[in-house]
């Protein structure tokens, strides 16, 4: 059993789930800044340590209906089309989950994706508060693979907060927090295979996750940093200029984010 490598690199931000104390650091200001997306930015991340690995794109906006808040987050691989779209509530102890979908290709049909339904079993994603050795985040989620429908992949991590650290972005040096990462994935079908990875994860204050390293294999390590941010507008044309689309000619042609 092989899964996509654009599984691993997106799946990072979703996996953040914890169990919250009324008690503790309050970290919810390094998160994202959830007031100031309501018009969307693009988070461009790029490889630390080599260039063989594609960039990665994730598209946040906020949306403020009455008193709730919530953010769509919707990620990006090299050939621009979405490979995972989710949505997030605002609590008073944290971020949890509301839906999560992934992307696939259909094989039988050209330039179709196939929606695949995540189901959550924990719901939180981002905890606001925090306590040294305060013991361990679990998250817990699963789907079935439209390969297999009779198999089902889960995805349980643990995460645990490691204390302060800072990042630089664009020259300037942010505070931020660390969190280290266990992850196992299961893919059950006629027999489980397992698999445990480790990582950590940053968080820089007013600006969220700027940083990410999973160790998949022996032979790759997954290691990502914001490299910049922009509006839609300049993701579209890269997407234009990487296929050779005439804006004037096709102006419709757009990437369309929920």
């Amino acid at each position: 059993m092989r899964l996509p490598v654009w599984l691993f690199l997106g799946i990072t931000l979703v996996c953040t789930a914890c169990q919250l104390s009324s008690e503790g650091r309050d970290i919810r200001n390094y998160y994202f800044p959830l007031r100031s997306l309501t018009d969307g930015l693009v988070y461009e991340y790029r490889p630390v340590r080599t260039d063989s690995l594609p960039p990665e794109y994730w598209y946040y906006r906020s949306l403020l209906p009455g008193d709730s808040v919530f953010l769509s987050a919707t990620f990006y691989e090299r050939d621009l089309l979405p490979r995972q779209q989710m949505t997030q509530k605002m609590t008073s102890d944290g971020m949890i989950l509301k839906d999560l979908y992934l992307y696939e290709p259909d094989s039988t049909r050209d330039d179709v994706q196939l929606q695949i339904p995540v189901q959550v079993v924990a719901d939180d994603v981002f905890p606001f508060r925090v306590r040294e050795n305060g013991g361990v985040f679990v998250y817990n989620i699963h789907w079935t693979p439209p390969q297999d429908p009779d198999a089902t992949i889960r995805i349980i991590r643990n995460r645990r907060y490691l204390g302060d650290t800072t990042f630089t972005f664009k020259g300037e040096r942010y505070p931020a927090v660390r969190f280290s990462i266990r992850e196992l994935l299961e893919y059950d079908a006629n027999g489980v295979f397992e698999q445990e990875y480790e990582g950590e994860e940053m968080y820089a204050k007013g600006l969220g996750l700027v940083y990410y390293r999973k160790s998949v294999s022996d032979a790759l390590e997954l290691e990502y940093a914001l490299e910049d941010r922009y509006p839609m507008e300049q993701l579209e044309a890269k997407f234009r200029s990487l296929y050779g689309i005439d804006a004037e000619k096709d102006p419709d042609h757009r990437i369309s984010p929920n």
